[in-house]
């Protein structure tokens, strides 16, 4: 399944996910758990690359020397929610009407109706946004 992002009134499209072996029946509910717990899991692991030193610039090579530490301080990358107050806020945002799902391009606006997903079924996330004065 390929699963796309975008902004109601933005041409950008974030970057398509595949995300394999989810072929098959399957409500809107089980699909945002899903994609909740792969975004939590991508989360973590930026976290966990974030914290690690990759590149040294000519800078960093400078600040070392005189302090005797080399490196960028660490940055604070919060933690992820738990999953059930992730996929809680997901459904909430749903039922709300921030985001619209469509499913090759038929708009899924049940959370319980069953959909059959194919190998090449792209699932779209349509972000409103709210226009002000």
């Amino acid at each position: 399944m390929i699963v796309e992002t975008a902004m109601l009134g933005s041409r950008a499209v974030g970057e398509p996910l595949t995300i394999s072996g989810v072929d098959g029946p399957h409500s809107l509910h089980s699909l945002l758990r899903i994609l909740v717990e792969h975004q939590l899991d991508e989360y973590e692991a930026h976290r966990s690359r974030s914290a690690v030193l990759q590149i040294l610039t000519p800078a960093d090579l400078v600040a070392g020397a005189e302090t005797g530490r080399y490196g960028r301080e660490p940055r604070a990358v919060p933690e992820a929610p738990p999953a059930e107050t992730a996929y809680a806020r997901a459904v909430e945002a749903f039922t709300d009407e921030l985001f619209f799902v469509f499913l090759d391009d038929a708009r899924i606006t049940d959370l319980d109706h069953i959909i059959t997903i194919e190998p090449q079924s792209r699932l779209r996330l349509v972000r409103l946004v709210a226009l002000t004065g």
